[in-house]
This record gives C-alpha cells, structure tokens and sequence, in this order.
C-alpha cells in the first residue's frame, strides 16, 4: 500500500470513529513519508485528527504536527498555517496556559477550524464561555459555507459546553437537538458523545436509573477503551454518592483508575471515601493531597468540578485551612455552573460550594446569600438534586430550632425521599430529631447564651463570669455544636426566639 492509500485508509477509519487506529496509521504514514522525504503527505497525516479526546492520542497527533513543521519550514504555507494550528489545538490542557499562536491562511478553512480548535482549547476557563459561544458560532458557519459536517458539529458541541456552564440549560436542550442529526453521521464516537450528554441531564435532574441507562448505552455504542468507558464510571460514581447505591463497589473502581491520572485525581478518591462512609482513610489520603487540590490549572475543563468536589470533601473532614483557599479560588464563578463538559455530570451551582464553605468558615451571612442564590440556580436549571443539597445546606446553617430551618429541612428531605437519595435523607432525619431540635443546654451554657445573645465578647464574659476566656470559648464551641448553629449572630437569634423566628442566619 503506497502513501497516498495509507492516507486515505487513515481517513476511513477516522470518518467510522476509529480514532486511535487511525492516529496509529498516521504514525506508519509519517515513517513512511519520512524515509521518501515526502515532507507533504507527514503534514496531511499530521493535520487528519482533529483534537482527539484520548490523551495518548492526542499527544501522538501532538508529535507528528511538530515533526512536520519542522520539516515544512517555509516550503509550503498553506500547509504550514494548517500545522502550526494544530501543534496548538492538541496541546496538553495540563501544561502551562500558553495562548495560541495567530494563524495565516484564512482562505483556507481548515487552517481556520484548527485555528478556532486552538483558541477554544486556550478559553477552557469557565469564566470565557461567552467567548466559546462566539467561537462555536464561527465554527457552525465555516461547517455550513464548506459542507463540512465535523466543523458544524465541533462548533454544536463547544455550544453545549458553554450553554451548561452559564447554566442556560433550554439552550443546551434545543443545541442536543440539533447535534444529534450530524451526531448519526459523523460516527459512534460522535454519537457516543450525545448520548452522555443526554445522561448528563437526566443525572441533573435526579433521573438516576435513566441516566445509567443511557450511559451504559454511550459506553457500547463508543470505541472500547474510549472516553465513554471513563466517563461511564464517573456517572456511576455520581449517582451511588447521591443514591448510596453500590458505593462500595464504586469507589473501589474510583481507586483503580486514579492511579492512571494527574496526582490532584485522588480528590475524587477521597470523595469517594467519604461517601463510602470511610472517614479516617479519608482523612489520610487528604493529608497528604490537601496542599495540592488548590493547584489545580484553571485553563482545563475539569477546574471547575474539581474544586467544587474538593469543597465537599473540606466540609467532611472539617479542613478550615483548605477551604479558605478554595473559598477564594471560587469566588470569582460565582454565578456560573460546575460541569467540565456538557456530556459530563453536573457538579451543581459554584454558589452551593461556596455557601457550603462559607458555612464551615463561620461566615454566617456570606453562606445565607450563596445557598439561597445556589438554591435559585438549582431551580433555574431544573436540578431537584442540588435544590435538595441547597436547602439541606440552608437547614444546617440556620439550625433546626428555628422556623425556616425545619422548612428548608422538610422540603430537603421530601425531595431526597422521591429521588431516591438515602444518605441525604438520612442525614436531615439526624438533623430534624428531637435530641437536635431540644438539646440540654447545662446552666453555664444557658448562662453564656444569654450573654452572647446581648452581643458580648467572650472577654467581656469571661471578666463578668470570673472565667478564662479559653474557658468561654470552649463553652461557645460546645452550645454551637449542640445547637447544630454555625455562628454567634444564629446563637443570639436561637436564644432570643428560638421556635417562631422565620429568619436565621
């Protein structure tokens, strides 16, 4: 078989979805083309795969556009603008940001698709999604001018990216309908592709028996060993830690496959340890990744995700000191969505990580503000789940001895019961018990409740009382640990009206 059939044979099997066979084609065509001093068929070899999903792959499509364009130097510019474009379009999200290089040959539309693939894969911050959507629609158009399925169909599927990060879900709905029609065409990884991000809304909306069936179909219809294999369990992991179904299996899959990928990975280990009820080992392997979790690139899709995930795991474990940092780092997404992709699962509102670590930090008001706006988001975007995280959130922080405490509670808890989410509901039963709402207050610490609740100081009290103030600290702690209260302003509220009050902080 000559070049020219080998480069045409890598085109068939890239077209059926045969992605990494075809990189491996490309390999052989490259030495092949190498031994001839065919400078020409390396860079059409080099430039066939368009940003595979595969790592490996796309590091080996990575090497080859820098072979070629080291041997292309000036000989050739319409070839070299292509190259040059897609050194930067698979280059590793994981390596420092670096902004695309700007590329000629604008008359030549595969130049600019691989030019638009190197920009989009630089904006992958949540914070640029407006400026994906812009590059989505040129990507459309361009797909639309040439006839060519694949440009329309990357531009659809950097739309739906962005669509659920700003957390426009009827737009990401009426964008899945559109996709799906050039998703037949294009090949089982295209159609595998969809059918995560149709389990990706049913996941949202609590759909969970749905969602695995759906996932379980995108990892049949996709390549084995392709994205949807991984991406199958990620699904799998979601729903056990919300239904407590099959955790145990679950997380010892979690282990298997971390030790695969970049250290910061084990925070999904640890979340999974924590939902399989294994604290201390937890605890252990946090210890050592903790000072880590807050280095994540903010350049690479799963940024976001990731630090909302560690977020819960701070609050499981009680890292005051990590949530800070993470606390920061979030803040500025406030009022956007955790999802690496739209055919990935959804990690919620990023105000419902930063209510859940205001809350651990003492920060009474700041919490109330980001869980009542998570909870808003999470209505917005259709997700009784994360509505149901959000209430149990503002049930926690307001306490159960006050009004819109047990409110929030009860409705927490009516929806973990009709979605199926048993370790939720068990924990706002543990919540919502009489030992909770009535707890046994000694003297003393009826004594400094009432002080703190006339805004006293624990210096001030503690000259008052004759105690250290060590003492009255360690009191403060104890009555706001019993009283399930996360601050001194919900202390004074619980001790001046502690069963009416319809407002807490």
């Amino acid at each position: 078989m000559n070049a020219a059939e080998l480069l045409e044979r890598a085109r068939a099997l890239y077209r059926a979805g045969e992605v990494a066979e075809a990189s491996i084609l490309c390999v052989s065509l490259a030495d092949l083309s190498r031994a001839a001093g065919d400078v020409a068929t390396l860079a059409d070899a080099a430039v066939l795969i368009r940003r595979p999903l595969d790592p490996a792959v796309r590091a080996r499509v990575h090497a080859l556009a820098a072979e070629a364009l080291a041997a292309l130097g000036d000989a050739d510019p319409v070839r070299s603008s292509r190259v040059r474009a897609q050194l930067d379009a698979t280059r590793d999200s994981f390596q420092a940001d670096q902004p695309p290089a700007a590329h000629s040959g604008e008359d030549d539309p595969e130049t600019v698709f691989l030019g638009l693939q190197a920009r989009v894969g630089a904006l992958l911050n949540a914070a640029h999604a407006e400026e994906r959507l812009a590059l989505a629609q040129r990507a459309i158009d361009l797909g639309r001018r040439t006839a060519e399925l694949e440009y329309e169909a990357w531009g659809r599927r950097w739309r739906m990216d962005a669509w659920a990060t700003l957390g426009r879900f009827a737009e990401l709905h009426d964008e899945i309908a559109l996709a799906g029609a050039l998703a037949e065409r294009l090949g089982p990884d295209w159609r595998s592709l969809l059918l995560l991000t149709r389990a990706s809304e049913d996941l949202r909306r609590g759909r969970y028996a749905e969602a695995s069936l759906l996932a379980d179909e995108a990892r049949a219809v996709g390549r084995p060993g392709g994205e949807a294999s991984y991406l199958h369990l990620v699904f799998e992991f979601d729903a056990a830690r919300e239904t407590g179904a099959r955790i145990e299996e679950v997380t010892l899959a979690v282990r298997e496959v971390v030790g695969h990928l970049p250290f910061q990975a084990r925070g999904w280990l640890c979340a999974a340890l924590v939902a399989a009820g294994r604290s201390e080992e937890a605890a252990e392997l946090w210890h050592a990744l903790a000072p880590y979790v807050t280095r994540m690139p903010a350049h690479t899709p799963e940024f976001l995700i990731a630090a909302v995930g560690n977020a819960d795991v701070c609050l499981s474990l009680r890292d005051t000191t990590t949530a800070q940092k993470l606390y920061e780092i979030l803040l500025p997404y406030d009022g956007l969505h955790a999802i690496a992709h739209a055919y990935g699962p959804y990690g919620g509102p990023v105000a419902l990580a930063l209510g859940k670590l205001a809350r651990l930090l003492g920060r009474a008001d700041a919490a109330k503000q980001h869980l009542t706006d998570a909870l808003e988001a999470a209505q917005r975007a259709e997700s009784p789940p994360k509505a149901a995280a959000a209430r149990a959130e503002l049930a926690q922080l307001l306490g159960p001895r006050t009004r819109a405490g047990r409110d929030h509670a009860d409705l927490a808890m009516g929806l973990a019961r009709r979605l199926g989410m048993t370790p939720l509901a068990r924990d706002i039963e543990t919540w919502l018990s009489p030992a909770n709402r009535n707890p046994a207050l000694t003297s003393r610490e009826n004594e400094i409740a009432a002080l703190v609740a006339e805004g006293l100081t624990n210096a001030t009290i503690a000259a008052r009382l004759t105690l250290s103030e060590r003492t009255v600290e360690n009191h403060v702690s104890r009555i706001l640990h019993k009283l399930l209260l996360t601050s001194r302003t919900a202390l004074a509220v619980w001790y001046r009206d502690p069963d009416d009050r319809t407002e807490g902080r």
